[in-house]
């Protein structure tokens, strides 16, 4: 199997370019310095960009090249849906080590085009270049949205009810167990968990049906730093505080078992960092029952978790015997010091 340094720059390119898929509202393609694109009359461009480092955000040992290129374009779909806009086009960027393999740079490409093609978007141009640590790539997602009506965190209101999709935590919690079990054979009996941090579904359909209804979602953010984290970015932009209840969130028995097995309480994996790519969404109070059973004909969990308050800043967790206390969880800090 030849490696970049068999091969040289010039001829992995023509590798990637001819895996590419031709895209509509492209004038111009691979093969020059830049892209030619032609966003469609009244529609607003919105721009997304995540970049996986070798060993930060994925693990070798765990996710091949067609499974990290996937998880990447989630990244970036998640981002879009946080803004209910339509993805188009990609720029997928490369830093590879001259001895790794061409084929599994065309993999990691497969699994971003795939994952972009089920929602109408492929990779349109890039860029490649050489290493000598870890690899690292990056995704940028260009979309689309009508004008004026792309979804944005400063939209929540006191009153408007805290929404998530899905089992927030789950990944923190699959992490955390692929990092116990090292380099042993996956677990079956952990698969949902080592999925949902492998292999994450982005919530964009479910996103842009919602955003079809005016007024539903006031303000929304995906969830790639934890909840507790993008929660306070919420409220932050918006200048509310947020009540969270004990009760509300989706029954989630396999996060309960992993909490009890890493000896975590189990609302500290749901707020903790966590790239779940989740959405939390501030809904107006009189559209509950349709948010939620739109999401429950997509077979997507929405749990109404709490609610947006006066006291801007603010963030408390209420327990079941209807005690608050404030949250001291954090989100994601990628330059914070770590424990050994």
């Amino acid at each position: 199997m030849p490696s970049l340094r068999d091969l040289g720059e010039s001829e992995v390119l023509e590798r990637l370019k001819a895996e590419r898929v031709a895209m509509t509202g492209v004038s111009l393609g691979p093969g020059d310095d830049a892209a030619v694109l032609e966003p469609a009359s009244g529609m607003e461009l919105v721009a997304t960009t995540d970049a996986f480092v070798e060993g930060v955000h994925y693990l070798p040992t765990w996710s091949a090249p067609l499974a990290i290129g996937a998880r990447l374009a989630a990244a970036n779909l998640s981002d879009l849906a946080a803004m209910a806009a339509r993805p188009r086009w990609a720029l997928l960027s490369i830093g590879a080590r001259a001895d790794s393999s061409v084929e599994s740079l065309v993999e990691l490409q497969r699994g971003v085009q795939s994952a972009l093609g089920r929602h109408g978007a492929g990779v349109v141009g890039g860029n490649l270049t050489a290493v000598t640590g870890g690899e690292w790539f990056s995704l940028t997602l260009l979309g689309d949205v009508a004008k004026g009506q792309a979804w944005r965190r400063s939209g929540a209101r006191p009153g408007d009810r805290i929404a998530v999709t899905g089992f927030p935590g789950r990944a923190a919690a699959g992490l955390a167990l692929a990092r116990r079990l090292g380099t042993r054979e996956r677990a079956a009996d952990w698969e949902a968990l080592l999925q949902a941090w492998l292999a994450p579904e982005p919530r964009l359909d479910l996103a842009l049906e919602l955003a079809t209804r005016r007024g539903v979602v006031r303000a929304a953010i995906d969830l790639s730093d934890g909840l507790a984290g993008d929660l306070a970015k919420v409220c932050a932009a918006s200048g509310v505080g947020a009540r969270l209840s004990a009760d509300g969130w989706t029954a989630d028995p396999e996060l309960d078992r992993a909490a009890a097995t890493l000896g975590v309480d189990v609302t500290t994996i749901r707020l903790s960092p966590s790239d779940d790519y989740e959405l939390l969404l501030a809904v107006d109070p009189a559209q509950t029952t349709e948010s939620q059973a739109i999401a429950a004909a997509r077979g997507i969990p929405l749990a109404f978790i709490g609610e947006f308050t006066p006291r801007a800043g603010s963030v408390t967790i209420e327990d079941r015997s209807g005690v608050e206390r404030p949250s001291d969880e954090r989100g994601y800090d990628p330059f914070a010091p770590r424990s050994a």
